[in-house]
């Protein structure tokens, strides 16, 4: 695999998890013909990235999203976990590009002599891929990310923390 995967016609770019609310890992795929590219990410980074692109399709005049009905396919063997994801437009030809960046492992490729494995360099030769998706595509993908957002845990009345089945420690509740 080299550094940098360049992914501009796909044929679905969805978000998807495996297990049960609470200890559930989430994932965005790529899929274009029979070649499928799985990234893994964290809950936050799928609600956050279905928001945007939700609201950048609608700027760009999207109001039919281009469902993929299979929706993540399994078994899911993910490349690498996703550190930092970014969101560009291609104005003129109302493209949207996804880039997301490998997190770094502590103490491996990334990681400055201080040990923060939050900074992270190109000259270290972690991955890198793009996806380029239509607008009606990016709009799906936050139709999708909301549904499996929607199907986690209930939150907190309170203080809006995900509940477990039996409870959590509120803190609000004194």
């Amino acid at each position: 695999m080299s550094d940098e995967d360049r992914f501009e016609s796909i044929e679905a770019f969805v978000p998807g998890a495996i297990g049960e609310p609470g200890g559930r890992t989430f994932y965005v795929q790529a899929r274009s013909g029979s070649d499928i590219f799985s990234l893994k990410c964290e809950k936050q980074q799928v609600g956050q990235l279905g928001r945007y692109l939700t609201q950048i399709a609608s700027s760009l005049g999207a109001s039919v999203p281009d469902r993929d009905i299979l929706g993540m396919l399994e078994p899911v063997e993910p490349a690498w976990a996703i550190g930092e994801m970014s969101v560009a437009v291609d104005g003129e030809s109302k493209l949207i590009v996804v880039r997301a960046e490998q997190i770094p492992e502590p103490d491996g490729p990334g990681v400055d002599s201080g040990g923060d494995p939050f900074e992270q360099d190109s000259e270290f030769g972690l991955e890198v891929a793009e996806f380029t998706l239509t607008p009606a595509q990016a709009l799906a993908f936050g139709e999708s990310a909301e549904e499996l957002m929607a199907g986690g845990r209930p939150p907190c009345q309170l203080c809006g923390a995900p509940m477990d089945p039996d409870g959590h420690a509120c803190p609000r509740w004194n």
